[in-house]
């Protein structure tokens, strides 16, 4: 598959990483600032720790949305928000009504930026390091991850009903990358890392 072809992919990437649910108990948490267009910011994380043969495994999965639109004209009896992310929301809405701030957030304005992050650490012994803990979505959209490059990525222009922009990046960790003063804290057991990193930006 080509780069374009990859970067196409990348808008459902991201929900692809992070579908399906952990098996068993995880810590979920959700959270959003609400606005008069709807949210205005929004985050899900899961995450969870289990048992592998030798040592450990963490699971994260996060989506994070920016969604900065311009406020709806406020009614005349409206009341203060009683919570506190309401707050925060009207707060952040009457800023982005002062012309110069309208300038500074021009990018964003209007826009959706999606992040999507699923990382998984290990400190069991794995004949494949870090590469055997990427998502096996990666393969269906074609990207074969290297085990010499710590970190790639992909990036460039989306086309189609919501133009865009979007950034691919894959972080690959074994224990040969970690510093000497940070290797003590593992105790001399195996330590890999694997992230990706989806980020989206469009219109709204």
């Amino acid at each position: 598959m080509g780069i374009l072809s990859r970067l196409q992919s990348i808008r459902r990437a991201g929900e692809s990483l992070v579908a399906e649910r952990l098996n068993g108990e995880a810590l979920s948490l959700s959270a959003e600032i609400p606005g008069s267009k709807g949210p205005l910011w929004q985050m899900q994380l899961e995450m969870k720790s289990e048992p592998q043969a030798g040592g450990e495994r963490l699971r994260l999965r996060a989506h994070f949305k920016l969604s900065l639109r311009k406020a709806l004209p406020a009614p005349g009896d409206a009341q203060a928000a009683s919570s506190l992310p309401a707050r925060v929301g009207q707060w952040v809405e009457r800023r982005l009504d002062t012309p110069l701030m309208q300038t500074l957030a021009a990018p964003l304005l209007d826009r959706e930026l999606n992040t999507w992050v699923e990382m998984q650490t290990s400190t069991a012994a794995l004949d494949a390091g870090a590469k055997a803990l990427l998502p096996t979505q990666l393969a269906r959209l074609g990207i074969e991850p290297k085990n010499d490059q710590p970190v790639q990525a992909w990036a460039g222009e989306l086309r189609g009903a919501k133009p865009g922009f979007a950034q691919m990046t894959l972080l690959q960790l074994d224990q040969r990358h970690i510093p000497p003063n940070l290797q003590q804290v593992f105790a001399d057991r195996p330590f890999q890392l694997s992230a990706a990193i989806v980020n989206v930006i469009e219109e709204a």
